[in-house]
């Protein structure tokens, strides 16, 4: 095997190149390491002088940190992890999380869990304790991010001070793989808890940061989380609001017996997601059919005495779509797909998109990718409209004298969900080419009412459209601030590269 790039930080104290950097701490002929990669470093300790190591320590559960443990059931050495990521390592837990594919679900508790678990590893790395060797004291920081238990390790030598951070900080105030700060589709939770991390570390002395991938930041290190700090609270403040300021006014409406609302005397709103159109004809045509809300539905079309004939959607989520093999069974409905919303089913069962379910739409007509497409007296706009995720589009018409946007997730008002409808890397929210271009065209059509998702129906104001666009601009920057190559698909969007399992399908769009 050739040998291995090795870098003597200190006397005694070496980081290897792996999949991750390893950092060996030698005392005499024994040693311990920080992090353990694919274990091919092991054929080097020879030429440190080592012929024992008694620890290794791991800093998260990422498959990049300990793949190579997964190779044997034991070693001659102890291993340790952070508590808490038993969930992940521990075979007798293997029930507690499933990798992919995670199709129906959203962001998993983890974009990098080791394919294979490791026995007889010691869950005591607790935050704020201390981890000796024999009279040496190494510290335990809790610094979450890259999950909720990631830890650094404070190391004291000769009088000088290294922490070895993870993956909680890299060079030029960067995170490796930011998406990982994500962990859900839509708040800053994780990004919150990288900061309070990176606080906690820059307050503390050091003569070098040793993060678990790229080089040793040995220059100003508390500069540079200084500087970190000030990204990831940009990070989370993009997490916020999307229309920072505006009011958003709903639309007017009545209930039903039913339960439906209706809002124009064409127009109602049933369940979660879904609309109901009417013609004069007595058909009705269902915008967002979920299945949860197809009970409502049934009552209303009992109620209104109507017959639905046609059907589409605003993105590929569960949520928007379940329900239309159900109309097409019950009623006999046309189901009418957007090619970019239609694109994930093209082989569902082994795509990896979040929210994606294994169901069959087939068989369906096609809109138009951007144009207009006409059901009885109703001619509709219809267009991409990437935001929430990349695979959405919007249809506009005119309602009863009203023009209505069939708007789905994409923007929502400010009160619900931050008016985002969620963004994340997993979900491919796209900003300069998705939510820009997308504002830019409600900016253009001008509806009176945007019909969206999850309830909520309310009035265009061409003010919260000009802040999105603001906002989709200083987010795309946040993010970019954040990545060690300075290249969104590179670093973000390789969320899918991470998740990706053997015979599984990649979907990336957008760049």
């Amino acid at each position: 095997m050739p040998n291995m790039f090795i870098e003597e930080i200190a006397p005694d104290f070496w980081r290897i190149e792996d999949i991750c950097n390893v950092y060996i701490i030698k005392r005499g002929q024994h040693a311990i390491a920080i992090d353990f990669g694919s274990g091919k470093w092991l054929g080097e300790l020879d030429s440190l002088g080592i012929n024992k190591l008694d620890h290794v320590l791991l800093t998260h559960h990422h498959d990049d940190q300990c793949r190579g443990l997964a190779t044997r059931d034991q070693w001659p050495f102890e291993i340790h992890a952070p508590a808490g990521e038993d969930k992940f390592l521990d075979p007798a837990k293997s029930g507690e999380f499933h990798r992919a594919p995670w199709f129906s679900s959203g962001c998993p508790v983890s974009y990098a869990a080791p394919r294979k678990r490791i026995p007889g590893i010691k869950y005591d790395l607790c935050g704020f304790s201390e981890f000796y060797w024999d009279d040496k004291c190494l510290r335990i920081i809790h610094t979450p991010g890259h999950g909720k238990n990631a830890c650094s390790i404070v190391i004291q030598l000769d009088g000088k001070q290294y922490i070895c951070c993870g993956d909680a900080a890299h060079a030029e105030a960067t995170i490796w793989e930011p998406f990982h700060l994500e962990w859900d589709h839509w708040t800053g939770g994780g990004a919150l808890a990288a900061w309070e991390g990176v606080e906690r570390l820059k307050g503390i002395g050091m003569d070098a940061l040793c993060p678990a991938h790229g080089p040793v930041i040995k220059e100003a290190p508390g500069k540079m989380l200084d500087e970190l700090s000030g990204k990831l609270l940009d990070f989370y403040r993009a997490k916020g609001q999307i229309s920072s300021g505006i009011i958003d006014i709903d639309a007017a409406s009545k209930q039903l017996d039913c339960g439906a609302r209706q809002y124009l005397p064409s127009l109602y709103q049933f369940g979660c997601n879904g609309y109901l159109l009417v013609s004069k004809n007595g058909e009705a045509f269902v915008f967002d059919p979920f299945s949860s809300d197809l009970e409502m539905l049934y009552s209303l079309c009992e109620e209104l005495n109507v017959h639905p004939t046609a059907c589409s959607v605003s993105h590929y989520h569960f949520d928007h779509c379940d329900g239309i093999p159900v109309l097409r069974e019950k009623y006999g409905a046309t189901a009418w797909l957007h090619p970019q919303v239609a694109e994930p089913w093209a082989d569902a069962s082994r795509t990896i998109l979040p929210w994606l379910k294994e169901i069959s739409l087939e068989p369906f007509e096609l809109l138009p990718t951007r144009g207009i497409w006409r059901w009885n007296e109703y001619e509709f706009r219809v267009a991409p409209w990437p935001g929430q995720t990349w695979w959405h589009c919007v249809l506009m018409t005119e309602v009863d004298g009203h023009k209505v946007m069939f708007g789905g997730d994409s923007f929502q008002p400010s009160a619900k969900w931050n008016g985002t409808g969620g963004f994340c890397a997993y979900n491919n929210s796209r900003f300069l080419n998705g939510f820009v271009p997308s504002a830019e065209l409600a900016i253009d059509w001008d509806p009176d009412i945007i019909a969206a998702g999850h309830e909520c129906c309310y009035l265009f104001s061409k003010a919260k459209f000009d802040a999105i666009i603001l906002w989709a601009q200083k987010t795309h920057n946040a993010i970019l601030s954040l990545c060690p190559h300075k290249d969104l698909d590179k670093d973000y969007y390789s969320v899918y590269n991470s998740v990706k399992e053997d015979g599984f399908r990649l979907l990336v769009s957008g760049s």
